[in-house]
């Protein structure tokens, strides 16, 4: 029997399924946008993880009024929100579907929050066994709960794919720059790539760049990179409402909430806004335990349901020693700039405001960087501090990258005695300093430093 709230929400959802209809997603894509469309017919069914409204159901309509140019039927297309279906599984969705339309032959489900079905991956696997022919793409909004569901399951037949509030490259793309101006600033595999691009762009070049670029920062900095900006773009104090009132709340009860068990919410929101107000700075489960008055497990459980709703980045202190790495503090990051202003309440920048803003867009950048270098959905950044302290480092073992954040005016070779000491200790001879204005390769004591303007950077990767 037809459930009564499948069928019409797949008619309102797929406007296509009739002659004439308008349908016109929003026209700037993503580069995750050609990397889907260039493995569409892959045999593996494609999840995107990443937070709500970071664009995941507009990637699902672009790539979609793509297959439309393509295929002979578009009703063989479906898009299924199951946050709007009740109680709906896979199989009846489908079932609906062909029941709805009558129509025959290999088809495209689009299933948007898959995780309103309990049984998700059971079932997306059986769908997949029985070889239909069928393509299946999914969306999730926290990516631990889609692993562990999808732990057995998926093996060998579901492929994950992070999505993520634009990148300052997409966001500065979004807003009228030329591919072409930014040709050539790409980092594909090491962050070291990036002293070919500095010696390969004369001043003249980079200045010019500089100039197109920069005003776009700031903007960055201040709203972020969450796509709804885009209806807010002028008022910053109704678009940070926005995010405070809506997102964090969405977030929250939707997905966090309805999954885990949380005694205090009140606490779980202001442990949010005290990350927001505290980044950059190395904080302990212990201190945290102090603050709210809750046990350290309670504290790291509720740490651990922020970040896997894509809400907050958890960097490590660096150490092969994994005991040593469990008992010292961790600095923990916003995954969105104008998400850590709107939870400040900053609507103007001060040069301090700005000094952190840029370390988490850098944070979070890094962390997209790794996902992408390395196929992790869940890479982790780590920061190392004795005398001195390093940022971030990136990657273990016998080749990390110490990664110094020195967004100043003026950068004088004494400025990152963190980086030379974790150099030196390592036995590694270059490092990368992100700095305001200056690009150059220094040799500081026979080693390597990469100084790479921030805005450069972030184009970059």
């Amino acid at each position: 029997m037809v459930k009564p709230d499948i069928k019409p929400v797949l008619e309102s959802s797929n406007p296509w399924w009739q002659p004439g209809s308008l349908f016109n997603p929003p026209p700037f894509e993503k580069q995750i946008v050609h990397e889907i469309k260039s493995h569409l017919e892959s045999p593996f069914a494609l999840i995107l993880v990443g937070p709500r409204q970071s664009g995941k159901t507009t990637i699902f309509h672009q790539i979609i009024k793509d297959l439309l140019t393509r295929v002979k039927d578009p009703r063989c297309i479906v898009y299924a929100p199951l946050d709007r279906m009740k109680h709906a599984s896979l199989t009846d969705i489908i079932k609906v579907h062909r029941e709805l339309t009558a129509v025959e032959g290999k088809c495209y489900y689009f299933f948007d929050e898959v995780h309103y079905d309990p049984d998700w991956a059971v079932n997306l696997k059986t769908l997949i066994d029985t070889q239909t022919g069928d393509k299946y793409l999914a969306t999730g909004s926290s990516s631990t709960l889609l692993l562990k569901d999808s732990a057995e399951s998926g093996v060998g037949r579901f492929e994950f794919k992070s999505v993520s509030p634009f990148s300052f490259r997409e966001f500065i793309l979004k807003n009228g720059v030329q591919d072409s101006e930014i040709d050539g600033l790409s980092i594909q595999h090491d962050l070291k790539e990036m002293k070919t691009i500095i010696q390969s762009w004369d001043e003249v070049r980079l200045l010019a760049l500089k100039r197109t670029i920069e005003p776009f920062l700031k903007k960055y900095l201040l709203f972020g990179g969450f796509p709804a900006q885009f209806a807010y773009e002028y008022d910053i104090m109704q678009w940070q409402n926005y995010l405070r009132l809506n997102y964090v709340s969405l977030i929250l009860y939707k997905d966090i909430l309805s999954r885990y068990e949380v005694r205090d919410p009140s606490i779980l929101e202001d442990l949010l806004f005290l990350i927001a107000e505290k980044t950059t700075l190395p904080l302990s489960y212990a201190s945290l335990g102090k603050i709210f008055n809750i046990r350290i497990e309670t504290v790291r459980q509720y740490l651990h349901y922020l970040e896997a709703a894509g809400l907050i980045i958890i960097c490590n202190y660096y150490t092969m020693n994994i005991s040593k790495r469990a008992r010292r503090n961790k600095k923990f990051y916003t995954i969105d700039p104008g998400f850590t202003a709107a939870l400040n309440y900053t609507t103007i920048l001060t040069d301090q405001d700005i000094s952190k803003n840029i370390e988490t867009v850098v944070a979070a950048h890094l962390v997209n960087y790794l996902k992408a270098s390395t196929g992790l959905l869940n890479p982790r950044i780590s920061y190392w501090k004795e005398k001195y302290e390093v940022d971030f480092v990136i990657g273990s073992g016998r080749s990390p990258v110490p990664v110094e954040v020195k967004f100043a005016n003026t950068i004088r070779r004494d400025d990152f005695p963190g980086l030379i000491s974790f150099m030196e200790k390592q036995k590694i001879h270059s490092g990368i300093v992100i700095t305001k204005d200056k690009a150059d390769v220094w040799d500081v004591n026979g080693m390597e430093i990469l100084l790479i303007p921030a805005w450069l950077v972030l184009c970059s990767l």
